[in-house]
């Protein structure tokens, strides 16, 4: 039998046997945010670490899911070498308490895998046993961000619906723009969502505007949802360089604009009003990820 298959049959009866119960929770606020996009490439992973640390800077407590499942970034744009990651709570080595790991500013994150097909194409099941495994934490969080997948596989869609808000990122790409509008309308038509965060990377405030007119536009004549613009990123050569030093621009440079947009959007999203995580009429993300039919 092929090594690979061999592996990947495991890990699927391991997906499958595993049971997690959530924890009840508390009524400590927490607010979750899914951070996706429809096309790959527009800075998803880039917005999430940066808005992260501007929001422990604010002295929030926040914690990053890296739901890219099988194409994990986030410990690489950090220089962080997890030891374990949720593949190895998913095989039963590890608790999912054991594998969270803490980067800069105090921020928590849970490290997924990488370069491991199995985990981006998993069976309901096998999501299940994952969204549980999730809900069994017991510490909570002022702010939970979720780095999903880009694209419309079904793990993006249901990060997605379980989340309080969800922030769609764009670039002024026609292609990224016309994907982020197919996600939205796949999350509003699919899973009933009919509010949506925008924003619009590389680019400056007038043109990320024009970006959200076309969208609003698309959405109004199509769809009943909302859409807000949190804010734009500017385009910035010092981006390469803070992926090259392994370190987040809003470290490495934090008193620039681009480093201060990021501060202004984790201000913006701030300001939204939060929900109750024991608000038992729309259930609290550790519940909405624990309950998926």
């Amino acid at each position: 039998m092929n090594i690979m298959n061999d592996q990947a049959s495991i890990l699927r009866k391991k997906f499958a046997q595993n049971s997690f119960k959530p924890t009840p929770t508390t009524s400590k606020t927490t607010r979750s945010f899914s951070i996706t996009s429809g096309k790959g490439g527009v800075g998803k992973t880039n917005i999430v670490i940066n808005l992260a640390i501007q929001l422990a800077k604010m002295g929030k407590k926040v914690f990053i899911i890296d739901a890219d499942l099988g194409l994990a970034n986030i410990d690489i744009m950090l220089n962080i070498a997890p030891e374990f990651t949720i593949e190895d709570v998913l095989m039963g080595k590890k608790h999912i308490k054991d594998i969270i790991i803490e980067g800069p500013h105090g921020i928590s994150i849970l490290p997924a895998s990488s370069g491991i097909s199995e985990m981006q194409s998993l069976s309901g099941q096998q999501q299940m046993s994952m969204f549980r495994a999730l809900s069994s934490l017991k510490t909570h969080y002022d702010y939970i961000l979720i780095d999903t997948g880009a694209g419309i596989a079904s793990n993006v869609l249901r990060f997605n619906a379980a989340a309080d808000e969800i922030c769609v990122i764009t670039n002024p790409e026609p292609t990224a723009i016309t994907d982020a509008y197919a996600l939205m309308k796949i999350m509003s038509t699919k899973y009933h969502v009919n509010s949506f965060n925008l924003i619009v990377n590389q680019s400056a405030p007038a043109e990320a505007r024009d970006v959200y007119n076309r969208l609003v536009t698309v959405l109004n004549r199509f769809l009943t949802v909302q859409l807000e613009l949190v804010g734009s990123i500017p385009r910035d050569p010092n981006f390469i360089k803070a992926v090259k030093k392994q370190t987040p621009l809003s470290i490495l440079m934090p008193n620039s604009p681009t480093s201060k947009s990021f501060e202004k959007i984790a201000l913006q999203i701030d300001s939204f009003p939060g929900e109750s995580i024991s608000d038992e009429s729309k259930g609290s993300f550790w519940k909405k990820l624990s309950s998926w039919k």
